[in-house]
């Protein structure tokens, strides 16, 4: 199903901050931080409206064992999903559109970094950020 752009919500925030609460209660104590990453993520922009949490956690082998877990939260276990390093889940709601994406990476995985640069360089670049909403 095809996800259209809309306007920003106010209300992902929130929804990043209950789903996360709900993934820190599985993942625990292997957790080092959980950041709201993706277009949803940057104000004043247009979003498909799906939430992607970025999970930077202390060992990604710990992560396997906690899929049935995640599965019942929702999330279908998509591995490395073509990025090496990363744990990969997707949730849709029950008609079936997509609504979470959770990225799963070891500290210190560079990919961390690109994806928090990026979002930080267009909360930081609002006009950037405008362009940026206007080719979606």
């Amino acid at each position: 199903m095809l996800v259209k752009v809309v306007p920003h919500n106010p209300q992902w925030k929130t929804e990043f901050e209950l789903e996360s609460q709900q993934i820190a209660k599985i993942l625990a104590e292997n957790i080092i931080f959980i950041h709201h990453i993706g277009s949803t993520a940057i104000p004043n922009i247009y979003a498909k409206p799906i939430i992607d949490l970025l999970i930077e956690v202390k060992d990604i082998n710990l992560i396997a064992d906690k899929t049935s877990a995640m599965v019942g939260l929702g999330y279908e276990a998509m591995g490395e999903f073509g990025l090496s390093g990363r744990r990969y889940f997707r949730k849709e709601d029950p008609p079936g559109i997509r609504t979470h994406h959770v990225h799963i990476y070891q500290t210190n995985s560079p990919e961390i970094d690109r994806h928090l640069a990026f979002r930080d360089y267009m909360i930081a670049h609002p006009q950037e950020a405008k362009q940026y909403s206007q080719l979606k």
